[in-house]
Protein backbone atom coordinates (compact mmCIF):
# COMPACT_ATOMS: atom_id res chain seq x y z
CA UNK A 1 0.00 0.00 0.00
CA UNK A 2 0.81 3.54 -0.56
CA UNK A 3 2.05 6.29 1.37
CA UNK A 4 2.18 9.78 1.48
CA UNK A 5 -1.67 10.65 1.48
CA UNK A 6 -3.35 14.03 2.85
CA UNK A 7 -6.89 15.61 2.65
CA UNK A 8 -8.44 18.51 3.66
CA UNK A 9 -12.38 16.75 4.10
CA UNK A 10 -13.61 13.65 3.82
CA UNK A 11 -14.58 12.49 0.45
CA UNK A 12 -17.91 10.82 0.01
CA UNK A 13 -18.24 6.89 -0.30
CA UNK A 14 -16.88 5.68 -3.42
CA UNK A 15 -20.03 3.19 -3.55
CA UNK A 16 -21.85 5.96 -4.12
CA UNK A 17 -19.54 7.70 -7.18
CA UNK A 18 -19.91 6.67 -10.56
CA UNK A 19 -18.24 9.42 -12.69
CA UNK A 20 -14.70 9.81 -12.30
CA UNK A 21 -12.31 12.22 -14.94
CA UNK A 22 -8.36 11.53 -15.33
CA UNK A 23 -6.77 14.92 -16.46
CA UNK A 24 -3.53 13.47 -17.96
CA UNK A 25 -2.09 16.57 -19.78
CA UNK A 26 1.41 15.79 -19.89
CA UNK A 27 3.50 13.86 -22.78
CA UNK A 28 3.12 10.28 -24.43
CA UNK A 29 5.08 8.86 -21.40
CA UNK A 30 3.27 10.23 -18.96
CA UNK A 31 -0.72 8.93 -20.16
CA UNK A 32 1.21 5.16 -21.05
CA UNK A 33 2.40 5.10 -16.89
CA UNK A 34 -1.21 6.18 -16.09
CA UNK A 35 -3.18 3.36 -17.43
CA UNK A 36 -2.60 0.92 -14.35
CA UNK A 37 -4.01 3.89 -11.79
CA UNK A 38 -7.42 3.27 -14.24
CA UNK A 39 -6.70 -0.74 -13.92
CA UNK A 40 -6.59 0.09 -10.27
CA UNK A 41 -9.76 2.38 -10.46
CA UNK A 42 -11.63 -0.58 -12.67
CA UNK A 43 -10.82 -3.43 -10.33
CA UNK A 44 -11.90 -1.58 -7.44
CA UNK A 45 -15.25 0.33 -9.17
CA UNK A 46 -15.70 -2.08 -12.16
CA UNK A 47 -19.62 0.02 -12.35
CA UNK A 48 -17.47 3.54 -12.33
CA UNK A 49 -17.72 5.35 -16.07
CA UNK A 50 -13.98 6.53 -16.39
CA UNK A 51 -13.43 9.66 -18.35
CA UNK A 52 -9.25 9.83 -19.54
CA UNK A 53 -8.81 13.69 -20.34
CA UNK A 54 -5.40 13.64 -22.79
CA UNK A 55 -3.40 16.47 -24.67
CA UNK A 56 -1.76 16.58 -27.78
CA UNK A 57 -0.06 13.47 -29.34
CA UNK A 58 -0.78 11.41 -25.98
CA UNK A 59 -4.71 12.06 -27.42
CA UNK A 60 -3.78 9.45 -30.28
CA UNK A 61 -3.66 6.65 -27.99
CA UNK A 62 -6.78 6.96 -26.19
CA UNK A 63 -8.62 3.98 -28.14
CA UNK A 64 -6.14 1.60 -26.90
CA UNK A 65 -6.40 2.49 -23.01
CA UNK A 66 -8.34 -0.38 -21.99
CA UNK A 67 -10.01 1.02 -19.29
CA UNK A 68 -11.10 4.29 -20.28
CA UNK A 69 -15.64 4.24 -21.10
CA UNK A 70 -14.53 7.87 -22.90
CA UNK A 71 -11.69 10.14 -24.05
CA UNK A 72 -11.40 13.74 -24.24
CA UNK A 73 -8.77 15.87 -26.10
CA UNK A 74 -7.19 19.04 -25.20
CA UNK A 75 -5.47 20.37 -27.78
CA UNK A 76 -2.83 23.18 -27.29
CA UNK A 77 -3.36 26.73 -28.48
CA UNK A 78 -7.49 25.91 -29.50
CA UNK A 79 -10.93 26.68 -27.84
CA UNK A 80 -11.70 23.22 -26.92
CA UNK A 81 -15.46 23.80 -27.25
CA UNK A 82 -16.23 20.06 -27.11
CA UNK A 83 -13.78 19.60 -24.29
CA UNK A 84 -15.35 22.39 -22.20
CA UNK A 85 -18.98 21.10 -23.04
CA UNK A 86 -18.67 17.94 -21.80
CA UNK A 87 -17.16 19.20 -18.76
CA UNK A 88 -20.11 21.85 -18.31
CA UNK A 89 -22.73 19.10 -19.01
CA UNK A 90 -21.46 15.94 -17.64
CA UNK A 91 -20.92 17.01 -14.08
CA UNK A 92 -18.02 14.14 -12.58
CA UNK A 93 -18.31 12.78 -9.03
CA UNK A 94 -14.31 12.52 -8.66
CA UNK A 95 -11.52 14.34 -10.62
CA UNK A 96 -8.07 13.24 -10.55
CA UNK A 97 -5.59 15.61 -11.80
CA UNK A 98 -1.91 13.77 -12.17
CA UNK A 99 -0.68 16.68 -14.69
CA UNK A 100 -0.45 19.51 -11.83
CA UNK A 101 -0.77 22.65 -13.46
CA UNK A 102 -2.47 25.56 -13.81
CA UNK A 103 -4.77 24.48 -16.83
CA UNK A 104 -5.21 21.18 -15.24
CA UNK A 105 -6.15 22.57 -12.04
CA UNK A 106 -8.46 25.08 -13.91
CA UNK A 107 -10.24 22.17 -15.29
CA UNK A 108 -10.79 20.57 -12.29
CA UNK A 109 -12.26 23.39 -10.40
CA UNK A 110 -14.30 24.51 -13.14
CA UNK A 111 -15.66 20.66 -12.95
CA UNK A 112 -17.78 21.31 -9.88
CA UNK A 113 -16.77 17.93 -8.54
CA UNK A 114 -17.41 17.04 -5.13
CA UNK A 115 -13.70 15.31 -4.73
CA UNK A 116 -11.13 16.70 -6.91
CA UNK A 117 -7.86 15.33 -6.24
CA UNK A 118 -4.35 16.93 -7.14
CA UNK A 119 -0.99 16.84 -5.34
CA UNK A 120 0.65 18.92 -2.62
CA UNK A 121 4.05 18.90 -4.18
CA UNK A 122 2.21 21.23 -6.89
CA UNK A 123 0.28 22.88 -5.00
CA UNK A 124 1.93 26.62 -5.15
CA UNK A 125 -0.36 28.65 -6.47
CA UNK A 126 -3.84 30.04 -4.66
CA UNK A 127 -5.88 28.25 -7.98
CA UNK A 128 -4.33 24.85 -7.36
CA UNK A 129 -4.82 24.65 -3.73
CA UNK A 130 -8.83 25.73 -4.60
CA UNK A 131 -8.85 23.73 -6.96
CA UNK A 132 -7.55 20.16 -5.43
CA UNK A 133 -9.84 19.99 -2.19
CA UNK A 134 -7.71 16.33 -1.60
CA UNK A 135 -3.80 16.31 -2.07
CA UNK A 136 -1.61 13.47 -2.55
CA UNK A 137 1.41 14.42 -0.15
CA UNK A 138 3.49 11.78 -2.17
CA UNK A 139 6.87 12.95 -3.08
CA UNK A 140 7.74 12.13 -6.96
CA UNK A 141 11.37 11.94 -6.10
CA UNK A 142 10.87 8.60 -3.91
CA UNK A 143 8.17 6.86 -6.12
CA UNK A 144 8.60 5.61 -9.42
CA UNK A 145 6.01 7.17 -11.46
CA UNK A 146 3.11 4.86 -11.51
CA UNK A 147 3.35 4.66 -7.97
CA UNK A 148 3.29 8.27 -7.50
CA UNK A 149 0.36 8.25 -9.93
CA UNK A 150 -1.79 5.91 -8.15
CA UNK A 151 -1.64 7.67 -4.67
CA UNK A 152 -4.32 10.13 -6.24
CA UNK A 153 -6.65 7.18 -5.83
CA UNK A 154 -6.39 7.11 -1.95
CA UNK A 155 -6.13 11.19 -1.41
CA UNK A 156 -9.29 11.04 -3.15
CA UNK A 157 -10.75 8.35 -0.84
CA UNK A 158 -10.95 5.58 -3.27
CA UNK A 159 -9.40 1.94 -2.86
CA UNK A 160 -6.04 1.24 -4.29
CA UNK A 161 -6.01 -2.25 -5.13
CA UNK A 162 -2.49 -4.10 -6.81
CA UNK A 163 -2.69 -3.85 -10.39
CA UNK A 164 0.22 -5.03 -12.77
CA UNK A 165 2.07 -2.16 -14.25
CA UNK A 166 1.55 -3.31 -17.86
CA UNK A 167 -1.06 -5.29 -19.72
CA UNK A 168 -3.52 -2.56 -19.44
CA UNK A 169 -3.29 -1.09 -23.18
CA UNK A 170 -4.67 -3.15 -26.16
CA UNK A 171 -4.27 -2.61 -30.17
CA UNK A 172 -7.45 -1.64 -31.79
CA UNK A 173 -8.39 -4.40 -34.53
CA UNK A 174 -9.10 -1.04 -36.86
CA UNK A 175 -5.48 0.00 -36.65
CA UNK A 176 -3.73 -0.78 -40.25
CA UNK A 177 -0.17 -1.67 -40.16
CA UNK A 178 1.94 -1.46 -43.52
CA UNK A 179 1.16 -4.23 -45.93
CA UNK A 180 5.77 -4.71 -45.92
CA UNK A 181 5.78 -5.54 -42.30
CA UNK A 182 7.81 -8.83 -41.48
CA UNK A 183 6.27 -11.21 -39.47
CA UNK A 184 9.28 -11.37 -37.00
CA UNK A 185 11.30 -7.64 -36.53
CA UNK A 186 13.42 -6.32 -33.70
CA UNK A 187 12.60 -2.09 -32.85
CA UNK A 188 14.84 0.46 -32.43
CA UNK A 189 14.15 3.63 -31.34
CA UNK A 190 17.30 5.86 -30.83
CA UNK A 191 15.21 8.82 -30.45
CA UNK A 192 13.06 11.63 -28.08
CA UNK A 193 12.85 14.95 -27.64
CA UNK A 194 15.65 15.29 -25.28
CA UNK A 195 19.12 15.47 -27.17
CA UNK A 196 21.15 14.50 -24.01
CA UNK A 197 19.12 11.17 -23.86
CA UNK A 198 20.99 10.47 -27.25
CA UNK A 199 23.09 7.55 -26.96
CA UNK A 200 26.27 7.92 -29.69
CA UNK A 201 25.03 6.97 -33.52
CA UNK A 202 28.52 5.04 -34.04
CA UNK A 203 27.09 2.62 -30.85
CA UNK A 204 24.03 1.94 -31.65
CA UNK A 205 25.01 1.14 -35.97
CA UNK A 206 27.51 -1.37 -33.94
CA UNK A 207 24.73 -3.00 -32.27
CA UNK A 208 22.25 -3.29 -35.55
CA UNK A 209 25.01 -4.68 -37.14
CA UNK A 210 25.97 -7.65 -34.72
CA UNK A 211 22.01 -7.89 -34.36
CA UNK A 212 21.02 -8.44 -37.91
CA UNK A 213 24.73 -10.62 -38.09
CA UNK A 214 23.58 -13.01 -35.27
CA UNK A 215 19.87 -13.29 -35.74
CA UNK A 216 18.92 -12.35 -39.04
CA UNK A 217 15.83 -10.60 -38.49
CA UNK A 218 14.64 -7.56 -39.67
CA UNK A 219 15.56 -4.83 -37.99
CA UNK A 220 12.46 -1.56 -37.70
CA UNK A 221 13.80 1.66 -36.72
CA UNK A 222 11.67 4.17 -35.29
CA UNK A 223 11.51 7.89 -34.08
CA UNK A 224 10.17 11.16 -33.91
CA UNK A 225 10.02 13.97 -36.74
CA UNK A 226 11.86 16.66 -34.47
CA UNK A 227 15.10 18.10 -36.89
CA UNK A 228 17.53 17.21 -34.12
CA UNK A 229 16.37 13.62 -33.90
CA UNK A 230 15.98 13.57 -37.68
CA UNK A 231 19.69 13.97 -37.69
CA UNK A 232 20.32 11.54 -34.83
CA UNK A 233 18.27 8.83 -36.43
CA UNK A 234 20.18 9.96 -39.97
CA UNK A 235 23.45 9.91 -38.28
CA UNK A 236 22.82 6.10 -37.76
CA UNK A 237 21.65 5.13 -41.10
CA UNK A 238 24.51 6.61 -42.79
CA UNK A 239 27.02 4.41 -40.27
CA UNK A 240 24.83 1.02 -39.98
CA UNK A 241 25.76 -1.71 -42.93
CA UNK A 242 22.60 -3.50 -42.20
CA UNK A 243 19.89 -3.32 -43.94
CA UNK A 244 17.65 -1.34 -41.57
CA UNK A 245 13.43 -0.15 -42.33
CA UNK A 246 13.01 3.33 -41.80
CA UNK A 247 9.78 3.96 -40.54
CA UNK A 248 10.73 6.78 -38.43
CA UNK A 249 8.05 10.48 -39.32
CA UNK A 250 5.94 7.77 -41.66
CA UNK A 251 3.53 5.77 -38.89
CA UNK A 252 0.56 6.91 -36.46
CA UNK A 253 1.49 6.75 -32.71
CA UNK A 254 -1.14 3.72 -32.84
CA UNK A 255 0.53 2.21 -35.50
CA UNK A 256 3.85 2.46 -33.99
CA UNK A 257 2.27 0.67 -30.84
CA UNK A 258 1.07 -1.90 -32.68
CA UNK A 259 4.53 -2.68 -34.15
CA UNK A 260 6.32 -2.39 -30.91
CA UNK A 261 3.66 -4.73 -29.33
CA UNK A 262 4.55 -7.46 -31.85
CA UNK A 263 8.45 -7.01 -31.73
CA UNK A 264 10.65 -9.70 -31.07
CA UNK A 265 12.33 -7.53 -28.95
CA UNK A 266 12.98 -3.59 -28.42
CA UNK A 267 15.61 -0.93 -27.61
CA UNK A 268 15.22 1.96 -26.60
CA UNK A 269 16.13 5.00 -24.76
CA UNK A 270 13.83 6.35 -21.92
CA UNK A 271 11.13 7.78 -24.25
CA UNK A 272 7.32 6.67 -24.94
CA UNK A 273 8.72 3.91 -27.22
CA UNK A 274 9.91 1.98 -23.99
CA UNK A 275 6.60 2.68 -21.84
CA UNK A 276 4.79 1.19 -24.99
CA UNK A 277 7.09 -2.07 -25.04
CA UNK A 278 6.66 -2.51 -21.13
CA UNK A 279 2.63 -1.92 -21.49
CA UNK A 280 2.93 -4.97 -24.36
CA UNK A 281 5.66 -6.83 -22.30
CA UNK A 282 7.77 -7.27 -25.23
CA UNK A 283 11.52 -8.39 -24.39
CA UNK A 284 12.62 -4.77 -23.90
CA UNK A 285 16.17 -3.25 -23.31
CA UNK A 286 15.85 0.36 -21.54
CA UNK A 287 18.98 2.70 -22.33
CA UNK A 288 19.08 5.19 -19.10
CA UNK A 289 21.99 8.20 -18.49
CA UNK A 290 20.29 11.84 -17.49
CA UNK A 291 17.14 10.12 -16.47
CA UNK A 292 16.75 8.15 -13.61
CA UNK A 293 15.46 4.79 -13.85
CA UNK A 294 14.67 4.38 -10.50
CA UNK A 295 11.44 6.73 -11.22
CA UNK A 296 10.72 5.78 -15.45
CA UNK A 297 12.54 2.17 -15.52
CA UNK A 298 9.80 -0.26 -16.97
CA UNK A 299 8.69 -2.57 -14.79
CA UNK A 300 7.93 -6.03 -16.11
CA UNK A 301 9.53 -9.50 -16.28
CA UNK A 302 10.74 -9.46 -19.94
CA UNK A 303 12.63 -5.84 -19.75
CA UNK A 304 16.24 -5.02 -19.16
CA UNK A 305 17.20 -2.06 -17.56
CA UNK A 306 20.68 -0.53 -18.35
CA UNK A 307 22.55 2.22 -16.90
CA UNK A 308 25.20 4.73 -18.30
CA UNK A 309 28.06 4.55 -15.45
CA UNK A 310 26.42 1.21 -13.83
CA UNK A 311 25.56 -1.74 -16.26
CA UNK A 312 28.74 -3.45 -17.61
CA UNK A 313 29.53 -5.62 -20.73
CA UNK A 314 28.97 -8.65 -18.41
CA UNK A 315 26.51 -7.88 -15.56
CA UNK A 316 23.24 -5.12 -16.42
CA UNK A 317 22.78 -4.80 -13.02
CA UNK A 318 26.26 -3.79 -11.93
CA UNK A 319 25.39 -1.17 -9.20
CA UNK A 320 22.47 -2.25 -7.20
CA UNK A 321 19.22 -1.10 -7.38
CA UNK A 322 18.25 2.65 -9.04
CA UNK A 323 17.73 4.92 -5.81
CA UNK A 324 15.53 7.85 -5.56
CA UNK A 325 18.66 10.41 -5.76
CA UNK A 326 20.75 8.75 -8.38
CA UNK A 327 23.36 11.37 -10.32
CA UNK A 328 22.46 11.38 -13.78
CA UNK A 329 24.81 10.24 -16.52
CA UNK A 330 26.22 10.92 -19.76
CA UNK A 331 25.27 8.76 -22.25
CA UNK A 332 28.58 8.16 -23.70
CA UNK A 333 29.31 5.98 -20.40
CA UNK A 334 27.46 3.03 -21.45
CA UNK A 335 29.50 1.02 -24.00
CA UNK A 336 28.15 -0.44 -26.93
CA UNK A 337 29.65 -3.86 -25.63
CA UNK A 338 27.10 -3.16 -22.89
CA UNK A 339 23.84 -2.87 -25.02
CA UNK A 340 25.09 -5.68 -27.13
CA UNK A 341 25.93 -7.94 -24.70
CA UNK A 342 22.67 -7.71 -22.68
CA UNK A 343 20.64 -7.62 -26.51
CA UNK A 344 22.10 -11.40 -26.69
CA UNK A 345 21.47 -12.34 -22.92
CA UNK A 346 17.65 -11.07 -24.00
CA UNK A 347 17.36 -12.88 -26.70
CA UNK A 348 18.17 -15.95 -25.82
CA UNK A 349 16.41 -15.90 -22.54
CA UNK A 350 13.23 -15.18 -24.27
CA UNK A 351 13.70 -17.71 -26.96
CA UNK A 352 10.97 -20.06 -25.45
CA UNK A 353 8.72 -17.33 -24.59
CA UNK A 354 7.60 -16.44 -27.92
CA UNK A 355 3.82 -14.74 -27.83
Amino acid sequence: MLHGCSFSSSPSSPSALSRILLLQLKRIGDAVLTAPSLAALRAALPDAHLTLALAGAAAELGSLFTHADAVLTWTPEKPNLRFWRHLLTRKPDIVLDFSGTDRSALLALASRAPVRAGYDKFAQSLLRRRAWNHRSSAQVRELHTIDFHQTLLPAAGLPLPAVPDFGHLKIPENTRLPAYLPAQYIVVHPGTAREEKFWPPERWAAVLDHLHATYGLPLLLTGGTWEFEMRHQQSIFRLVKAPVLDLAGRITLPQLAAIIARARMAITVDTAAMHLAAAFQVPQIGLFGPTNPFHWAPRQPRAVVLRAGYSTPENADSGGPPQPRQASQLMTELSMETVRNAADRLMTATANDLK
